[in-house]
């Protein structure tokens, strides 16, 4: 298990550097055991300082908190409470060996852009990033679980009851929608 500790515009200090890694690791070996990498990014924004961890639970799923306050060690403290409470809640999943799908066939997607026949008025949005991503093959309640693990608003998989593409949201009123075209 390797956990790496990176400040933005910041030095992280020694103390604060052990604190993480001594935190951290006693978690992870509580709840979680042996995990690929773990990523912990500080950075202050005027008055607050933000912590944010990313840990490889497995090789599909990344769980994502962050931790906001006026102490660095308190921004630290809150992220791995909310890791902490994220990772009890689907502990049993995390650990059930059958769910885990290694020998998935796994699609790259890649989101092309033509860039010569897009309109190019006021009104036309700027792309930011294009990134392969790994569609996988997962039932309702795992894609869920992957999107509540990741903190992330959308995750597109192939269900694993019909083999098409579906996608699980967040709702803006906190609620899960899920789109299974037909």
């Amino acid at each position: 298990m390797s956990i790496h500790v990176a400040g933005h515009q910041m030095e992280v200090g020694e103390s604060l550097n052990t604190f993480i890694q001594t935190e951290l690791k006693t978690l992870l070996d509580k709840y979680v055991g042996e995990t690929y990498e773990s990523h912990v990014h500080l950075s202050k924004d005027h008055h607050e300082f933000i912590a944010d961890l990313a840990v490889h639970v497995s090789k599909n799923l990344v769980v994502h908190c962050k931790g906001r306050d006026s102490d660095a060690y308190k921004s630290v403290t809150e992220a791995l409470a909310k890791l902490e409470k994220r990772v009890k809640k689907y502990r049993s999943r995390l650990r059930d060996r059958r769910r885990q799908n290694d020998g998935a066939n796994v699609t790259a997607s890649y989101f092309v852009v033509n860039h010569e026949a897009e309109d190019t008025g006021t009104d036309t949005p700027v792309i930011i990033a294009e990134m392969p991503h790994d569609i996988h093959h997962l039932t309702v309640s795992e894609a869920v679980m992957k999107l509540d693990l990741a903190d992330v608003p959308v995750v597109m998989f192939k269900n694993a009851t019909h083999d098409g593409l579906n996608v699980v949201y967040r709702r803006k009123d906190g609620n899960i929608g899920w789109i299974d075209p037909k």
